[in-house]
């Protein structure tokens, strides 16, 4: 984390403060300059809010919430499915109590002299990075958070030392996440565990990634994983112990979450299956979790 004074990255967490509000925020010590500084300082207001590995990410409502998990979305591709794209937009951006999450790989991005052809892509990555931000120009006040994947951040940081979509997340002013993670999701009083990440197995069982998720993330409630551009939601039913010291059922979910390429040519030629195009919408409720397909 580099320093709002002297633009040091020798820096380091060094204990918590208490603000005003009573809220205790993560305080960091700079060895450069010797000065203190919190995320919540006037100065570092407008630097991006990385959730570190281990980080747990918290959003609050008094009302449902219905987050949509936009992952995979590869705009500049040739196959990008546009007029479906928009529709998930159009549906944020028509219900006051939806939230939305880019889940990773939401550009193309075939750097020149990449070992795959450019020819995949109708737009360069630079214009591709503008056209996503303008796509969702209209609900960025509705993102909880932006993540990284293979095609965006993999790509751009390996080449270049470049993580795009943290810059992304930096022109949205939203909290970035570069590793998998817990989102806690708290509804008038009632937490529920959103674990997301973006995925890497291209297994044709998507569910043998989500199993090795929920065996690290053990305390998951949704279990959010794109990559494969697998779409489907699967709840996933075990007995609990009650509070009145009886079985219950507990519902926790399985979802893989699509993506907005339509059957693009070298999937074609593997004969790959052939997957609709669309997104998940997970909604929280104080009762419960449901999760359906678009």
């Amino acid at each position: 984390m580099m320093c709002p004074y002297c633009n040091s990255s020798y820096t380091k967490k060094d204990g918590t403060k208490t603000l005003k509000s009573g809220e205790r925020v993560q305080e960091n010590y700079c060895h450069n300059c010797g000065k203190y500084f919190t995320i919540h300082s006037e100065l570092f207001a407008d630097m991006v809010v990385d959730i570190d590995p281990g980080g747990v990410l918290t959003v609050e409502n008094d009302k449902p919430l219905k987050i949509h998990g936009l992952t995979d979305v590869h705009v500049g591709a040739n196959e990008f499915d546009f007029k479906k794209f928009k529709q998930a937009v159009g549906k944020i951006k028509r219900d006051d109590n939806a939230r939305w999450f880019g889940n990773g790989d939401l550009i193309e991005l075939i750097p020149p002299h990449y070992k795959i052809s450019q020819r995949g892509q109708n737009i360069p990555p630079d214009e591709q990075y503008l056209e996503f931000l303008k796509l969702v120009d209209c609900i960025k006040d509705k993102c909880l958070f932006i993540r990284g994947g293979n095609h965006d951040y993999l790509r751009s940081f390996n080449i270049l030392d470049f993580d795009v979509c943290k810059v992304i997340a930096k022109e949205m002013n939203v909290p970035y996440y570069r590793m998998p993670g817990y989102t806690t999701i708290t509804i008038n009083g009632q937490s529920w565990n959103l674990v997301s990440g973006h995925g890497k197995s291209g297994a044709k069982n998507g569910d043998l990634e989500l199993d090795k998720m929920a065996a690290v993330y053990s305390e998951g409630d949704v279990f959010f994983l794109g990559h494969n551009h697998q779409l489907y939601v699967k709840p996933m039913d075990s007995l609990v112990i009650g509070d009145d010291a009886t079985e219950e059922l507990r519902r926790r979910w399985y979802v893989r979450g699509g993506s907005f390429l339509r059957y693009a040519e070298y999937a074609r030629y593997s004969f790959f299956p052939i997957i609709r195009t669309g997104w998940v919408t997970m909604t929280f409720r104080e009762d419960k979790v449901d999760c359906a397909e678009n």
